[in-house]
Formats: C-alpha cells, structure tokens, sequence
C-alpha cells in the first residue's frame, strides 16, 4: 500500500512555472537572509575576530565541503526514501538557525560549529535540483536553473543592500545610543538575518508537493557512470580546487577599494556587492545560452571569465582592473552553476538524477575544502596573488580536459 501511494503522488508532474516560481522564492528570501551575513562576512572574521587568512580558509573550506557533502547524502537519501520535499525545507531550516548561533559565537572557534550547521542546511540542494530537472524538459532545463540561480542572486543583492544601509545608518545609531560595539551590532544583524529564511521554508512547506519523473524505487548501479559522467566530474573536481572561497576574492579586491567616505567594514561588502549583481545578471541569460550552444560551451566561457578573472589579479591590481575583475567572477559562477547542474543531470540515468547530483557534490566539496585551506596557506606563506595563480593553472587544465566529454541528450 506504502509504495503505491509513493507511485499515484509521483505520477502526475507539478505545473513547471508554479515549482520553479515557489523554488525562485524560497532561493530569493534564502539568499536574502544568508547574503546579510556573508556579505561582510570576511570583515566580521578577518577584522572584527582577528582570525587570519589561514584559519578563515580552514573555516570557510570546511563549510564549503559540508555544503556539498550534505547535498550528496540529501541526493542518496532523497532517492532511497523517495522523497524530495523534506529535505528542502528542513534544509532552509538549517540555515536560518545557524544564524543565531553567528550571533551568539563568543570567540572565532564557535564560527566552526554554526558554519557548519549553515552549511549543512544544503541538504535541500540535490532533491532540489533532481526535482526542477524532473520537471523541466530539455529546452527548458539551462534557463530554469538559470532562473533559479538569478534569483539566488538577486536576493544576495537585496541581502547585501540591507547589510550596507544597517552598517552605514543603524551601527553608528547603536553605537552612540546603546553604547554597541561593532562587533555587538553585527551579531544583532546576524540573528535578524534568520526570518527571510524562514518565509522561505513556509514556503517550500506549503507550495511543493513531491514528484519524481520515474516512480518506484530505484537501484544504484556503478553502471549508470558513463565515461563522460565520470570524466566531467574529475574536472569538475579540479575546477573545484581553482575555485576557493569568495572571501579572499573580495578581500584582495578590498586592498585596492579605499572609500574614505563609507565605513571600512564595507570595503569588502562592495567588492561582494559588485560580483553578485554581475551573477544576478548573468544567471539566467547563460543558463538560457546553454539551452542553445550546448553545456560544454557554456561551461568553457565561465571556465574563461574565471581565468581572466585571476589574470587582472595576478598582473594589473588597481581599482579599474579589480571591479573588472569581479565582474568576471560574477560571471564564471553565472556560466557555471547552471551549465554544470544541468550536464550533470543529464548524463545521469533519470531515475537516479539525486543520486548522481550527489556524488558530483560530494566530489566537489573535498575539493572545495582542500581549495580553501590550501589559498589560505599560499596567503599566509607567499603573497596574496599565490592562489590566483595556482587557480589560474587548474582552470587552463580543466578547460583542456572538457572537450573529451560528450554531451547527452536526455528529457
């Protein structure tokens, strides 16, 4: 009775505009409530708690890795239990609570655990991402994680706007009224940034039904890795390792920002504002590209704005080159979210999509750990231009390496 009743929800696929539209804003109010805490997230751990450049790496490599650890067991346990929805919204959840716990951190070691847990919310990404690819077709996938994506993003402006207008107009009026420290202030902004998150979780709560495109329960065979699958996830794999932690992007880019003007805990906030407008952007019309010139293509322009990206670093660091330079990042995540997820899924078997996407970010997440602990280190032990240059090299490498995989068209 158990797996029939699995089956009749399954069957009947979801109107496509109403699960990316509730996805959409889920991701936007998310990204809103996450992006008030990481977009001056560096300053907080890097000027406020005096943390240097290594133990940031090391704390921002290990919640990268669980990131996508915890999207690689969400994808194997969505699959095996058949369900998608819950591990969405407990998902969103996670963050939100995590929030309080930045807020509540009385030394930079406390920062491990509540990372952790932010991070760990990412359970949600790979039945997320199995259930958007189930429901969208193949003209349709590139451009809906596009969207989805421009959303996330357009909610981490919205986040960093908020972020920018309390540190410019509410800090100084905590300051002198209350007698706050920055620091305090700060906190009290973290914890304030878990109830767009919660909105977003209602939302998933309330909106989404499960669906799976093949009912029934699936079984995880090594054959479902072809060559290409297998040969796209060791560059993805290497491409991970170039691609370390936003904060020593933008807090490089923040030694060539002088703003005399404006509070210097928003030197790097504007640095990350400029990148996240340019995936904002970006997102959905590059999502729509691969739709039409394939994900290769796609994938090998965010490869190069990367590449060029980590180019203007290493050789013209000034004010023009850097804000050039973070929109060329912005446009590298804005090419390669989408074309990635949407490769991935499509050269998986489709009854196993969650699965697949889980072990890609599985993969993906060692890699994102080893990437952030090793740019720290090269900071701390050469110069700050060291782990563009080592990125860089990785890139070029990954980008000889994609041609080999043969794209796969799949609904």
């Amino acid at each position: 009775m158990k797996n029939t009743m699995v089956d009749t929800s399954s069957s009947k696929p979801p109107s496509e505009r109403s699960v990316i539209a509730t996805f959409g804003s889920a991701s936007f109010l998310n990204d809103m409530g996450s992006d008030i805490v990481f977009s001056i997230w560096p300053s907080f751990v890097y000027l406020l708690m005096g943390v240097n450049p290594f133990f940031l790496g090391i704390i921002d490599g290990v919640g990268n890795c669980v990131v996508n650890i915890s999207k690689g067991a969400s994808g194997f346990a969505s699959d095996a239990v058949q369900k998608r929805k819950v591990f969405i919204w407990t998902g969103y959840l996670a963050g939100a609570f995590s929030r309080f716990f930045y807020g509540l951190a009385p030394t930079w070691e406390w920062l491990l655990p509540a990372r952790i847990l932010d991070r760990a919310g990412k359970v949600r990404g790979s039945p997320r991402d199995a259930l958007i690819a189930d429901v969208s077709s193949m003209e349709t996938r590139g451009r809906n994680f596009g969207i989805l994506r421009a959303l996330d993003n357009l909610g981490a402006v919205a986040g960093i706007i908020i972020t920018i207008a309390f540190v410019t107009f509410a800090l100084p009026f905590l300051n002198s009224q209350f007698g706050f420290t920055d620091l305090l202030s700060i906190r009290f902004l973290f914890m304030a940034a878990a109830l767009p998150t919660i909105i977003g979780a209602l939302l998933v709560l309330v909106k989404i039904k499960d669906y799976r495109k093949k009912p029934g329960k699936p079984k995880f065979s090594l054959d479902g890795f072809s060559r290409s699958l297998v040969l796209f996830i060791v560059i993805s794999f290497i491409f991970s390792t170039a691609f370390f932690s936003y904060s020593f992007i933008v807090i490089y880019a923040s030694l060539f920002f002088v703003f005399p003007v404006i509070n210097p805990l928003l030197d790097v906030t504007i640095g990350y504002l400029i990148f996240t407008l340019a995936a904002a952007l970006l997102s959905a019309p590059l999502g729509k590209l691969s739709d039409h010139i394939g994900r290769r293509g796609t994938l090998l322009v965010g490869y190069g704005f990367f590449a060029l990206m980590c180019l203007l670093f290493i050789l013209l660091p000034n004010i023009w080159t850097i804000l050039i330079a973070l929109i060329c990042y912005g446009a590298s995540i804005g090419a390669a979210v989408p074309a990635q997820k949407s490769l991935v899924a499509e050269l998986a078997p489709t009854d196993l999509r969650a699965s697949f996407l889980g072990v890609y970010q599985l993969v993906t997440g060692f890699a994102a750990l080893f990437a952030s602990v090793l740019a720290g280190l090269l900071w701390v032990l050469f110069l700050p231009q060291t782990p563009f240059l080592v990125a860089l090299g990785l890139t070029i490498l990954a980008a000889l390496l994609l041609p080999f995989v043969k794209e796969q068209k799949t609904i």
